[in-house]
């Protein structure tokens, strides 16, 4: 790895009265001129541990977007310098049990992962030819299963410029894993995809690989325009639709894959099952973009799918949906009173919990209130923006509590006692900064 400078912070938030000791680590990325940071909030020992890197800037990365892709071939239409900045945008940052924290980019993919060794406070950018061998990774790896090795997809920035400009439909990709005490790579699987792949995961028991892609582009471009200005336009965009997505699933004992394809527009991420090794649930968005991936369409609502995987083949076990099941941010499986639940937050004010087993809604919380969302004039409707919105959802070990984070603080539901905690913890963000992307907690 290529070593980076970094700036080690501690901030304690045990003076806030009536915060419980929960047994749970999160991994949250930040963001602020001229550079980034990221931060563990251990709320068991009450503290927030944050590493501060530079900003990494490669040239030559955004003069090959200018040169190889014309801007009516660019997603979404967006500038080039956009899609640059978004490519470099931390998206997930990932704890090891050895306290190896793994950070990937970007909304669609990076170019790089950056990797801090919080033990000694030492960070590093993987691989060390980012800057010169220009290569596009999956938006969130993974842990194996027994907490040796980093998992990763990768593929040439030229097959995804070669898709983007019509000339191939698939990337070449390498599926790799990281060691986590000396970090060596190596490259053990190998098959073509579309690209955008968001995420990929082992399952429990070692046998099986699963990634999602996440394109989520409109049949038709939304309108170079505001939702107010032009809503037939938008009616238009939404009718055409959004191209349905396949999963893939690889048997690493036969070494073979297979694909699935998900019923409903934009799977993303995925969980397994805290029981059964071959059970993972997946949210399918159903949203799309207009104009810049801040610009979030939501095309109905969203449905979260309990999947099982068989011999050569995953299927869709069961279904999660209903009106108010909007722009899911995150889910997490979790076990609670013998039973398994699922947290998820979805737009704009719920945090929902759904019995795993019969996949029907366990218990539906509103964060804040929030007027609902209108699809009766268009079909869609852009997602409401507000900074109470919370956006991850992070189960404590023994299911007891959820803590969720909004753009300005954490905040905790009670399951026992069915009931938000008076006081919430500030983010402590200085000023300029924000947060993004996804939280994690660690091990996962």
């Amino acid at each position: 790895m290529k070593e980076i400078e970094t700036k080690y912070e501690k901030i304690f938030f045990g003076d806030i009265p009536g915060i419980p000791d929960i047994n749970v680590t999160i991994s949250g990325c930040r963001f602020y001129p001229g550079g980034k940071f990221y931060d563990i909030a251990d709320f068991l020992n009450k503290v927030i541990h944050r590493w501060y890197v530079p900003e990494v800037k490669i040239e030559g990365l955004l003069m090959t977007l200018r040169r190889d892709i014309p801007v009516c071939n660019m997603p979404l239409k967006q500038a080039h310098e956009a899609y640059y900045d978004n490519m470099m945008s931390s998206h997930v940052a990932q704890l090891s049990g050895s306290g190896k924290l793994f950070i990937s980019l970007g909304n669609g993919n990076g170019p790089l992962v950056y990797v801090i060794d919080t033990k000694r406070h030492k960070a590093g950018i993987f691989p060390e030819d980012f800057d010169s061998e220009y290569m596009c990774y999956t938006g969130t790896g993974d842990f194996t299963p027994d907490n040796k090795y980093w998992l990763f997809i990768r593929w040439p920035l030229k097959d995804s410029v070669d898709i983007l400009n019509g000339i191939k439909n698939e990337a070449a990709c390498q599926i790799g894993r990281i060691n986590l005490v000396n970090y060596e790579n190596e490259m053990f699987y190998e098959l073509d995809s579309p690209d955008f792949i968001h995420q990929i995961t082992c399952s429990p028991d070692y046998r099986y690989l699963v990634f999602t892609t996440f394109r989520s582009f409109p049949n038709v471009p939304y309108p170079e325009c505001s939702f107010e200005d032009d809503p037939d336009g938008y009616k238009k965009s939404h009718e055409a639709g959004i191209a349905l997505e396949k999963m893939v699933t690889i048997d690493l004992e036969k070494k073979i894959h297979w694909r699935t394809e998900i019923p409903v527009p934009a799977p993303a991420h995925f969980e397994f099952d805290p029981v059964d090794p071959h059970v993972f649930y997946v949210s399918a968005h159903n949203f799309s973009w207009a104009g810049s991936y801040a610009n979030v369409i939501l095309e109905g609502p969203a449905a979260l799918f309990k999947m099982r995987i068989k011999d050569g083949e995953t299927v869709v076990e069961k279904k999660y949906s209903d009106g108010n099941f909007l722009r899911i941010t995150q889910h997490m499986p979790f076990s609670y009173d013998g039973r398994t639940l699922i947290g998820v937050t979805n737009a704009p004010n719920y945090l929902d919990i759904i019995d795993a087993d019969s996949m029907t809604l366990w218990r539906r919380v509103e964060t804040y209130q929030a007027p609902s969302v209108d699809f009766t004039k268009t079909g869609n409707a852009p997602c409401p923006r507000h900074p109470d919105m919370c956006l991850n959802v992070n189960p404590s070990r023994d299911g007891r509590y959820i803590v969720l984070e909004s753009h300005k603080y954490y905040r905790i539901y009670d399951l026992l006692e069915d009931r938000f905690l008076e006081n919430t913890v500030p983010l402590y963000l200085p000023d300029k900064a924000g947060r993004v992307g996804h939280t994690r907690i660690a091990c996962q």
